[in-house]
This record gives structure tokens, sequence and C-alpha cells, in this order.
């Protein structure tokens, strides 16, 4: 019988951490850079992506990702200290923009994940 609880705890245990991305862990974010490059699709749900380039950080755990935004990815931006509502056409190479991934991240270099949210931290420099 322990040995049964202890069996099932660890296989709970370990749909827990492989279920888990990063971005879910509290006060992290999956990266915060600058934005390089964008591109615009239309396709689908998929309204583009944008080359986001900065430096891996105690709450970041990439330096430079494609994310892939969908019709679902949450887009907002900083206005002072409130965040606002904001769309695909509001990115512009330069902005700086800090964003979270949901789902698989293909740890190519760099890596390529959709985006969960992303928001405009400032406008382009």
């Amino acid at each position: 019988m322990t040995i049964l609880r202890l069996a099932a705890s660890a296989m709970i245990g370990a749909v827990v951490l492989v279920g888990m991305t990063p971005a879910q862990e509290k006060d992290k974010v999956d990266i915060r850079g600058v934005v390089k490059k964008i591109t615009a699709t239309g396709l689908g749900d998929n309204i583009g992506s944008v080359l986001v380039e900065g430096k891996k950080e105690k709450d970041t755990h990439y330096d430079k990702a494609f994310v892939k935004i969908t019709r679902k990815t949450k887009i907002f931006k900083m206005e002072g200290k409130e965040k606002k509502p904001a769309d695909f056409k509001d990115f512009k190479e330069g902005q700086t923009v800090r964003a979270t991934f949901v789902g698989p991240v293909a740890e190519s270099y760099p890596v390529q994940a959709t985006g969960a949210e992303i928001i405009i931290l400032s406008a382009k420099k």
C-alpha cells in the first residue's frame, strides 16, 4: 500500500513538472527585450511574429526569441503605470517588450514560441 502511494505521488509530481512552462513560475517572464523584426502573416489564427532580443536576467528565461502572435495572444501597452489593451499594429521596431509563452518552446536559437501575453513597455527608442 505504501509503495502504491509513493508511486502515485511520484507520477503526479512528474506530470506537474512536465506540464509547467517557464512563464507559469511566479513573477517570471520568458523574455524581455527590444523588438528587432515584425512579420505580419494574417493566416488563420496566426497574426504574425516579433523577434525580441534582450539579456537573460534573473527573472527571464531567454535572451532572443521569435514570438508568434495568435488571436489568443493578449497584447497590452503600458501608459504610465496603467496596462492598456493593444493590438498587433501597435508593435514597432525598437520598442521594449516583455513576453510570456504558452505551449511548447522550440529550443532552436533563437527559441520559437507562441505568446500568451506580450506587453509593450516603452516606445521606440
